[in-house]
């Protein structure tokens, strides 16, 4: 190997742990061009193309390094995770085959293997990986409560399952209801997550989209949240329609055997804004974009919404097998339509199936909106849901450049600080 093309391929590596895509595309393009056999510089190519969402230029590289290094397990688990955004589930699902054969104890293997199987209509085949890679030791990294085992058990797939979910409304909310017929943003939290983040997304609502409305559901509020909401509802008063509900809820009864009593209160928190969305959906009879709280828009979201008012849904994909999901909670959209309208309720019964049966952990909300997805498509009851463009939304890191955030896309993650709209 060359002098060039070896630190080119270490300069790509080091990039690629930075999560500096770009730079280490143009690096690792250099690499292999100076060294077409250099089977390493093709597989990190790929996770850098895939990195900037070209899943196709992605799974070319992982092709490439494949045909130099036919062993190589992470590549073949890369290469499926690939093909599963271009569409091809069986292609991917002989990839993960692959990969599991190379290395048997990769639970990202199973797992994808278990997603190209459910989006390939083969629910016996994925329901059997899902089982599977329940009985595998998750990676040291992972967080212990979030045991394979507990989240394959709420794995369900089979139509009858679906059949047997009660799809009521639930309660009804209490609080006070957005007027008008603008644009709708929905979130929901407990009082913590409330009064850390409510000021920064209806702040940002207000600066960068003057007049759109945003319900906020509050579960288990306190005197802090509260007082937080009011300041937040004065200061964006003639710039913002801030509706918001509350929910009190005694947590402990939702506790799943063997868990943390903290883990029910984050169970029941990630799922409170789908629990709630068919009473809004109901309520509101239009289109509800439902976000985390925090997230904040870097533009107005409205020319977007406008794109997608006509689909039935849409969400942003991810393949992140340690949370067990493909279809991310962080920014779902539900249309009013008949099909949007019945996705919501199949998402909230679904929640609320493993909540009542106290089994349920907190990923619970992103098996259930792939799971009724699934459930929905080989029903043929979608007329259109979108999957949404790479750059929507970004998760912010220590080298997060806020500028760029407003440039590029159009909602930040607020894990870190980033600067109001317009402060």
């Amino acid at each position: 190997m060359s002098t060039d093309a070896s630190r080119l391929l270490r300069e790509g590596e080091a990039l690629v742990r930075k999560r500096d895509f770009r730079a280490a595309r143009d690096a690792l393009s250099q690499a292999v061009a100076m060294v077409p056999a250099l089977a390493p510089a093709h597989s990190l190519l790929g996770r850098a193309r895939h990195g900037l969402g070209d899943a196709g230029g992605a799974a070319e590289s992982y092709r490439a390094a494949l045909d130099l290094d036919p062993r190589d397990a992470d590549a073949w688990r890369r290469f499926g995770n690939a093909l599963l955004d271009l569409e091809r589930p069986a292609e991917a699902a002989d990839a993960f085959r692959r990969a599991r054969a190379l290395n048997p104890r990769d639970s990202g293997s199973v797992y994808g293997l278990g997603t190209a199987l459910a989006e390939a209509d083969d629910v016996e085949g994925a329901e059997a990986a899902f089982t599977e890679w329940g009985h595998l030791p998750p990676p040291a990294s992972l967080d212990p409560h979030l045991h394979f085992a507990a989240i394959a058990g709420q794995i369900r797939l089979s139509d009858g399952f679906f059949a047997g979910l009660d799809t009521g409304p639930g309660p009804a909310l209490d609080g006070s209801f957005a007027q008008g017929d603008a644009p709708l943003v929905f979130v929901a939290a407990d009082a913590g997550y409330t009064a850390r983040f409510v000021d920064l997304i209806a702040g940002n609502l207000a600066a960068q989209a003057p007049g759109i409305a945003l319900h906020l559901h509050v579960v288990n509020p306190t005197a802090e949240s509260e007082a937080k909401v009011a300041r937040v509802a004065d200061l964006t008063q003639g710039h913002l329609d801030l509706a918001v509900t509350r929910e009190t809820v005694g947590l402990a009864r939702y506790a799943a055997p063997g868990l943390d009593p903290l883990y029910a209160a984050k169970t029941y928190y990630s799922c409170a804004r789908f629990l709630a969305l068919p009473q809004l959906v109901a309520h509101y009879r239009r289109p509800i974009l439902v976000c985390d709280i925090d997230l904040a828009p870097t533009r107005d979201p409205r020319p977007w919404l406008d794109e997608l008012a006509p689909c039935d849904a849409g969400a942003n994909v991810k393949i992140r097998y340690d949370f067990a999901n493909r279809l991310l909670a962080t920014m779902v959209y539900f249309g009013d339509t008949p099909a949007g309208r019945r996705y919501a309720g199949l998402v909230s019964a679904y929640c609320r199936h493993f909540l009542e049966d106290r089994t349920a952990t907190w990923t619970i909300d992103q098996v259930a909106l792939h799971a009724a997805w699934l459930h929905m498509r080989r029903q043929g009851q979608w007329n259109d849901f979108r999957e949404f463009a790479p750059g929507t939304m970004n998760w912010m890191d220590d080298s997060f450049d806020a500028e760029e955030a407003r440039r590029r896309f159009l909602f930040v993650s607020l894990y870190s600080s980033v600067p109001k709209a317009g402060g």
